[in-house]
């Protein structure tokens, strides 16, 4: 018996990510900026999945993969089965994204769970023990607030996220990738343990990241205190979700 293969797509602000999953298994993954997306990159996938599986905060390119993806889609959204139970007032405005990472922590049974994905923003989705969504925190990612440092002063240069050496920069750059790194670093601390003393009373939550700058955040907070500040590390959470999610609903 033929087993069916599933693309797997996550949409997000600043990049769009495609993989194929065979025998539940997830192959290469492929990543573009979400603007450069256009109906040929669609059009390319015909014969090569026998249905997809997206996540999409980004209407836009909705239409565009309505018009010309090839094979049957099901979108991620709080209605698909799966194993989360959702305990959020209006559950229609969780991101796919959220929710997809979100099914992959319940199926991964480390929960509690936090999971943080840095990407265009840094959200913190908080599960609880029986695998209930209870809400999150959404601040501005660190390319979008070096975006908006550079757009909002008149001599602050654009700059990239990278490694740094020391608390206190030598140049502007310096400063400003210091500035952005520390501030995520104790955006973690802080509200990691701000959930953990008022859900969890104290409980250890198993806190997973995601996205862009994860690994770069993870591996400053031990470097600054010799104390991991994630267990885990997976940039492939979103699309390790979209997989649970295609295979509870077949």
């Amino acid at each position: 018996m033929k087993k069916e293969s599933v693309l797997l797509i996550d949409v997000s602000n600043s990049f769009t990510k495609f993989a194929t999953a065979r025998n539940g298994v997830i192959g290469r993954v492929t990543r573009i900026p979400t603007p450069d997306i256009t109906s040929r990159i669609f059009s390319m996938a015909k014969g090569r999945a026998d249905r997809a599986v997206i996540s999409s905060v980004v209407p836009k390119i909705d239409n565009i993969m309505s018009r010309y993806l090839t094979c049957p889609a099901l979108w991620v959204d709080h209605r698909v089965r799966s194993d989360i139970r959702i305990n959020y007032p209006k559950p229609s405005s969780i991101g796919a994204d959220r929710l997809a990472n979100a099914a992959a922590a319940v199926a991964g049974k480390k929960l509690p769970a936090i999971i943080v994905d840095f990407g265009t923003a840094v959200t913190f989705d908080v599960i609880d023990r029986d695998g209930c969504y209870l809400g999150g925190i959404i601040a501005p990612g660190l390319p979008t607030a070096a975006s908006a440092l550079h757009e909002r002063t008149a001599l602050l240069p654009m700059i990239k996220v990278a490694e740094i050496s020391s608390s206190v920069g030598k140049s502007t750059q310096e400063a400003i990738q210091i500035g952005l790194l520390l501030g995520a670093v104790g955006l973690v601390r802080e509200a990691v343990a701000r959930i953990r003393k008022e859900f969890f009373r104290g409980r250890k939550p198993t806190v997973i990241a995601t996205g862009g700058d994860a690994a770069l955040v993870g591996r400053l907070a031990l470097q600054d205190e010799g104390k991991a500040v994630f267990d885990r590390v997976d940039p492939l959470l979103t699309l390790r979700g979209l997989l649970v999610i295609a295979e509870k609903n077949p």
